[in-house]
């Protein structure tokens, strides 16, 4: 019994943290002897509008896969970072607004599936959710982007469904959705 009440007393309690390094976006830590990146959660979609048999996705240009691999823009979806006070929900409505135009309804019901880890590098969560959108859950207005160099040499646009099978995801968030996507709407 010993052994679970120290446990119990320890829980929550964080020590301090060996910071690295530090910017307005992340930090590096050093933990348990393990160098890794902490960041904040994010949410990422694909939204699936019904009734023109479309999916929402971003054309962005990454720095860091950029860097990586030369090409200038990348297949990415629609999402980002929680900003500090908000819900998972509240961040998507957001990033909908800011990099796709799209306004739900103020009754629709985002379910989010199991937040996800990456990579072991970093401890941020992924809320991922595809939003399986009618006409009468959403409304189109102009990206509304949140301002930064990056958004703005992005681009949302919508594909056929038909040609999703086609695409050429450069990282596992958006190949795992896609892949989510295909067994939603039974694409072999």
């Amino acid at each position: 019994m010993e052994k679970f009440s120290k446990l119990k007393t320890q829980i929550g309690v964080k020590e301090k943290e060996d910071i690295l390094y530090q910017n307005d976006h992340m930090t590096l830590l050093n933990h348990e002897d393990w160098t890794f990146v902490k960041e904040r959660d994010a949410v990422i979609c694909i939204p699936y509008l019904i009734e023109t048999n479309q999916i929402v996705i971003r054309q962005e240009w990454i720095p860091s896969y950029q860097y990586a691999d030369g090409q200038e823009f990348h297949l990415a979806l629609v999402g980002g970072s929680i900003e500090q006070g908000e819900t998972p929900e509240v961040a998507l409505l957001r990033e909908l607004q800011e990099e796709a135009g799209i306004v739900l309804r103020d009754n629709f019901k985002i379910e989010f599936d199991k937040p996800l880890f990456v990579a072991k590098h970093c401890s941020a969560k992924y809320y991922p959710v595809i939003l399986t959108l009618t006409e009468s859950d959403y409304h189109e207005i102009s990206p509304t982007t949140d301002g930064s160099k990056f958004e703005q040499m992005s681009k949302t646009g919508k594909i056929d469904i038909k040609y999703v099978s086609g695409l050429n995801a450069s990282d596992i968030l958006t190949e795992m959705m896609l892949m989510r996507l295909k067994k939603h709407v039974n694409i072999q």
